[in-house]
């Protein structure tokens, strides 16, 4: 008979060689089937069934090595069930085990990529701490410089990239803005190690042994904006010459602006039009197309007088923050204790099993249940914490620090470090546009949100 080296035995839909066997039985090609062990055949109860079923409806004998089992005979049959009883228990704590073990693994600082390592890293055989490969690694300081500083989105990094022909971290395939966003959402570069990706209700952070590459701020940076570009309505992106686009919204819809370029005798000229003008729920948006130039210039009027505003923003602003550090750590003490309730808990269990209070059946059911709760919370604990150390790390500016800095340096910056200026800190400029006369209009700015 053909056999499925290599292959797990907990079930038989992804053994090619068994379901084989399987069709050379119902083709009565088969009239014995040996194994050396049951557990070789299969390790779910449910599929050893079903083939105990389907050996009877084909008459064909099934031996084991190692087991003396008749399937003839109700006790053998009984037999039969019970080894494949705990085949399946013995495969499921093998499982568990090797969890555990993995999850320790992350827990202590080492990573479990080997295959897939990260941009920037290598790990040869026989490592356990993964190294800097330096020419990617000034690959991934690039990536993030370019997304934060110089404002460029991720498919237009990952075209620069293209064109440049730096490969990918498996030489086959070509950047694209997910290769790019995986790069700039990953902590690795901040000298964390992962575990469980692909499933957010295990996934965690743990601090690692390699060197970072990325600073925290540099990293934090990033998340901030890759979260606050996910919260913006879809309009054309805003370029060095609308650097207000996305971020400007109407006074009489609540929807946001976005560039509508026209014609001059020499050029081209940038304004903003409503998002939603030809049809706001229905009804016309009577919002009137604007300039750049006058948004701007309320802007500038609007931020030189917002000064006796910003004392109970401020205070608010520090209020959230400190709140959310204080949930965070109100969190972390309250998962820490009932850790060690559970660790009590355990102990209690063991003692009742000592002195026979309990059977070993509801000891070992008590015990699977407490560790399942326990690693539960040993995972909510690493999140809390991570997400306390976002929070510390995060920069911090006010308000008031942010007008401080329009109003002295905004005419000395550049269009590109406005565009970066604005993207970071500013999350809305309410406008409200009066028309004067039959063509002329006046721009005010109504109010300001921060980020």
């Amino acid at each position: 008979m053909p056999s499925d080296e290599g292959i797990s035995g907990k079930n038989i839909v992804d053994r090619p060689a068994i379901n084989r066997m399987i069709e050379d039985i119902k083709s009565e090609n088969v009239n014995n089937v040996l194994v050396f062990k049951v557990d070789r055949l299969t390790r779910s109860t449910k599929n050893l069934l079903e083939l105990v079923e389907l050996f009877d409806d084909c008459d064909c004998a099934f031996n084991s090595l190692t087991e003396s089992i008749d399937t003839e005979s109700p006790s053998g049959r009984m037999f039969l069930k019970i080894i494949g009883i705990f085949a399946e228990f013995e495969r499921e704590n093998l499982e568990t085990r090797l969890r555990l073990g993995l999850e320790r693994k992350v827990k202590e600082g080492y990573t479990l990529a080997s295959y897939h390592i990260s941009y920037g890293y290598v790990r040869e055989n026989g490592q356990k701490i993964q190294t800097i490969e330096l020419t990617e690694a000034s690959i991934v300081k690039e990536i993030f410089l370019m997304f934060v500083e110089k404002n460029m989105s991720l498919n237009k990094i990952a075209t620069t990239l293209n064109e440049r022909k730096i490969p990918t971290k498996t030489k086959t395939a070509s950047w694209e803005g997910g290769t790019v966003k995986s790069v700039l959402i990953n902590p690795t570069y901040i000298g964390k190690v992962r575990y469980s990706i692909e499933d957010v209700n295990r996934y965690f952070e743990a601090d690692g042994h390699h060197e970072a590459i990325i600073s925290d701020e540099m990293f934090y940076l990033a998340q901030e904006k890759i979260k606050k570009s996910s919260q913006v309505l879809k309009t054309k992106r805003p370029r060095e010459n609308s650097y207000f686009c996305g971020i400007i919204k109407c006074g009489i819809c609540k929807n946001r602006y976005t560039t509508h370029n026209y014609k001059t005798k020499d050029s081209y000229k940038t304004s903003y039009r409503c998002f939603t003008k030809k049809s706001c729920n229905g009804i016309q948006c009577e919002s009137s197309d604007i300039g750049h130039e006058k948004v701007e210039r309320a802007f500038i009027e609007y931020m030189k007088n917002i000064n006796d505003i910003t004392e109970d923003k401020d205070i608010e602003i520090e209020q959230n923050v400190s709140n959310t550090e204080q949930q965070l750590l109100n969190s972390i003490v309250d998962c820490e204790k009932k850790l060690r309730n559970l660790q009590n808990r355990k102990k209690q269990v063991m003692e009742q099993y000592v002195q026979t209070i309990i059977e070993f059946d509801e000891y070992r059911n008590m015990i699977e249940m407490l560790n399942e709760n326990y690693e539960i919370l040993e995972i909510e604990l690493q999140n809390k914490k991570s997400e306390l150390s976002a929070v510390s790390k995060t920069p911090k500016l006010l308000p008031e620090d942010i007008i401080t800095n329009i109003n002295q340096n905004w005419e000395y910056l550049s269009n590109s470090e406005k565009m970066i200026f604005l993207q970071r800190f500013i999350k809305n400029i309410i406008i409200k546009v009066e028309k004067e006369g039959r063509t002329k209009t006046t721009v005010k700015v109504d109010s300001v949100e921060f980020h």
